[in-house]
């Protein structure tokens, strides 16, 4: 790998540089036409720092960073093969510039220049003007590269420049050594810090900075300056240095990020010799700790200033009682990671639900189509890259849709006996017993899950929506189907029974069928068994939002275990449940709203009988004391 290296850079350094740019433009539009990775990460970068762009102007200047991208490396491996004249003319000093240096060196003071990552940022080492002289060295801090040939290669091309190198991992007592001398240090200021960094906002979204400038200056008295080699043609650029005023040595490294976001906002492209490519805006990265809020060094600005710009996607359930299970956690998560904005990947139909009870930031339809065209309309979807995608799902089609999306951390729950594969971390239930798995609710296994991965904040069993100022007393509402599960239905002839006898005592109470259109085989049979202008059928005839607020209108609610139970039970309506093979210790009601739950003479907490075994008896005299409490 070695030899490759120093062989591409020789023919790099000895190439005429219109052939050798041609040939960089080239690879740049080849890169910026096929996803990747890496051209997600840039793009969406870029579209974060500039919402306002079009998808041309995100596309053009995607390409050019992407040029710069690769002209940066070009120029690393190469530039120690470089002639003299050619090195000489890499880092052009105006005037000005040569006297900002040499006050700089006349002061004796060591001088700490915070330098971003941008394309020719080694053309500081190539230039012999840009050292301190009178004895004095010029040094680096550099971050080790994973690919020991590549570190080494540059780490020699920069040593033959003169310049004394310290390893970010190993070197950094020297470095500091160095500084105190009255030496010259670099150092890139600007890459991301990880758990062990300072946070603060760039471009408003969260980064991780590291505080290393303002212990080297604070410890060595060095003068800090912003140093920025502007490109101004291919392999050369223009020295532009600012010194950075401050009052505390813990400003250093903010200033110099507000110095580098200026010059971005300044320039028409977004500066693509910035490095738009690199995870500068990955905090908090790690899985274990990905769903957990830590502020490091005591500095952060207060939490209701934080804007929300790094992008979670949540994978919601296809069923509507799994969709409302699932809230409380997001809405937890939502208070747990205040710099995070929450898209939520859904059917279409749950969106403006999802809306209506203020859960989510963002949303993401589910394309329609079938087979492989659903597969691409969602790929086409995915225009930015999440940094995490945690599902709530547990099919095949749903792991695939994480992987299209572009992210590296792909969340989810592990069931016993199953696989997969596609999901990069996991919490895997066959860590419970197995009394656990027969009695732990759904919403508190996924909760397992959150905690897994980091968060601590406590979900809340509170209703969605407590406003009962709509709510008529006679007004009782029934969901006799259930669509995903024919087993969960209450026979026709005892729904029919049912209503009949609470009309016959109740005269003033009003009955409203609800369901989904597919629920029809069996409501129409009930309006037409029934015959009483008491009764109406809805079943099918509301959207998800218009159904909301006819259960928020109703007394009491009665049906099987279906979604729209799970819907009024959140929205703070009386309910009674009829449960028989389901298990109501798992997906029975969560929320806190009064629920009386129905299984057959005999049957286990955890169901297995017949929903048939339920008597007509049985659910009249609770439905009696439901409607004396609410008479009452």
């Amino acid at each position: 790998m070695a030899m490759l290296i120093h062989m591409f850079g020789f023919l790099f350094g000895t190439m005429p540089y219109p052939l050798l740019e041609f040939f960089i433009n080239c690879l740049a539009r080849l890169f910026i036409r096929i996803p990747s990775r890496r051209r997600r990460i840039l793009l969406s970068n870029l579209a974060h720092a500039f919402p306002d762009w079009s998808k041309e102007e995100l596309i053009k200047s995607g390409r050019l960073a992407a040029a710069r991208m690769f002209e940066m490396g070009f120029f690393s491996i190469s530039y120690c093969y470089l002639s003299k004249s050619k090195r000489r003319q890499s880092l052009g000093i105006t005037p000005e510039m040569e006297r900002k240096l040499s006050l700089l060196r006349n002061s004796n003071n060591s001088v700490l220049f915070l330098l971003p990552h941008v394309c020719l940022f080694e053309t500081l080492a190539t230039s012999p003007s840009f050292r301190p002289q009178g004895g004095r060295s010029l040094g680096a801090i550099y971050r080790p590269n994973r690919n020991l040939s590549v570190d080494r290669s540059i780490n020699q091309s920069r040593e033959a420049m003169g310049i004394k190198i310290f390893s970010r991992n190993v070197g950094l007592l020297k470095a500091k050594k160095h500084l105190s001398s009255g030496n010259w240090l670099v150092l890139l200021f600007d890459q991301n810090a990880g758990d062990q960094g300072v946070l603060s906002l760039f471009f408003d979204r969260m980064i991780s900075y590291t505080n290393l400038p303002s212990l080297l200056c604070s410890n060595t008295g060095a003068t800090p300056v912003f140093v920025f080699p502007r490109r101004r043609s291919f392999f050369r650029a223009e020295l532009e240095l600012e010194e950075i005023a401050f009052e505390s040595c813990d400003e250093i490294p903010i200033k110099a990020h507000q110095i580098l976001e200026e010059i971005i906002r300044k320039d028409r492209f977004g500066l693509p010799e910035w490095l738009w490519g690199h995870g500068k805006w990955k905090v908090h990265a790690r899985p274990e700790k990905r769903f957990r809020w830590s502020v490091k060094r005591n500095h952060l600005m207060a939490e209701r200033k934080i804007p929300r710009k790094t992008n979670f996607w949540i994978r919601i359930p296809n069923w509507l009682g799994d969709v409302i299970m699932c809230l409380p956690l997001i809405t937890a998560l939502a208070r747990a990671r205040p710099d995070v904005s929450l898209t939520l990947v859904a059917k279409e139909e749950f969106i403006p639900l999802l809306k209506l009870l203020k859960v989510g930031h963002d949303y993401l339809s589910l394309p329609k189509k079938k087979g492989l065209a659903y597969y691409i309309e969602f790929w086409k979807k995915c225009n930015f890259l999440p940094e995490c995608y945690l599902l709530f799902t547990n099919s095949i089609r749903g792991d695939l849709e994480s992987i299209l999306s572009g992210s590296d951390q792909r969340f989810g729950l592990l069931l016993p006996k199953r696989s997969r594969p596609i999901l990069s971390h996991f919490y895997s239930a066959d860590n419970l017993t197995e009394h656990e798995l027969c009695t732990l609710h759904q919403t508190r296994l996924w909760e397992k899950m959150l905690n897994h991965f980091g968060m601590v904040e406590k979900i809340s069993s509170g209703n969605l929506i407590t406003n009962k100022s709509s709510v008529n007393p006679c007004k009782i509402g029934i969901i006799p189907g259930s669509s995903n599960d024919p087993s969960k239905r209450w026979a026709l002839h005892n729904w029919i029974s049912l209503i009949k006898q609470i009309l016959a005592e109740h005269g003033e109470f009003e009955i409203f069928l609800y369901g989904s259109r597919d629920d029809n085989l069996i409501s129409a049979p009930i309006i037409e068994k029934v015959n009483s202008s008491k009764i109406f059928n809805l079943t099918g005839k509301t959207s998800l939002c218009d159904f909301a607020s006819e259960l928020k209108s109703c007394s009491l609610l009665i049906g099987n275990d279906s979604g729209g139970m799970h819907l009024a039970n959140s929205l703070s309506i009386p309910v009674i449940f009829l449960y028989g093979p389901t298990n109501p210790l798992i997906t029975g009601p969560f929320y806190d709203s009064a629920k009386s739950i129905l299984q057959p003479v005999g049957c286990p907490p955890s169901g297995g009988y017949s929903i048939s075994d339920i008597s007509v008896d049985e659910v009249l005299a609770e439905t009696r004391k439901q409607i004396s409490s609410i008479l009452h």
